[in-house]
This record gives C-alpha cells, structure tokens and sequence, in this order.
C-alpha cells in the first residue's frame, strides 16, 4: 500500500472548499447546505482572502480571473 506523505494543512484545503463555492457561485445559485458551508468558511480566521486567490489559480481560473471577480461582484448590486 502506498504511503499518502504529509497531508495539505487544514487552511489550504479549507480555502480550495471555499474557492471552489466561489466557481459553482458563479455558474449556478448555490443549495442551501452549500450556503451554509460558504457562511461557515468565511467565518473561519484560517481561510483568508490571499488563499482563496492562490486556490482559484490552482482551480484554473488564472486567465479568467477579472471576468470572474466582476460576475461575482455583479451580483452583488
């Protein structure tokens, strides 16, 4: 059996959980329980804003990034 090494810590794979909330928020209204999920991230002092970027360039979101942040402030108003 393999050995999995050292696991990401808990901030990175929290922030990657919240980045991609942020995708799905984009594509379709998010589901009650991933409403929750989203409150409950970013009330975490862990999940910081520079990780939840450094998660969406991870994600693939890169090159798209300023289409994305105006979709989603968009909806805002």
């Amino acid at each position: 059996m393999k050995s999995l090494g050292p696991r990401a810590d808990t901030a990175w794979r929290k922030s990657r959980l919240a980045a991609r909330l942020l995708i799905r928020k984009e594509s379709r209204p998010l589901r009650p329980r991933e409403q929750t999920l989203a409150r409950r991230l970013s009330q975490d002092s862990e999940v910081t804003n520079r990780l939840i970027q450094q998660a969406l360039y991870f994600l693939g979101i890169g090159p798209r990034k300023h289409d994305f942040d105006q979709k989603l402030v968009g909806r805002r108003d």
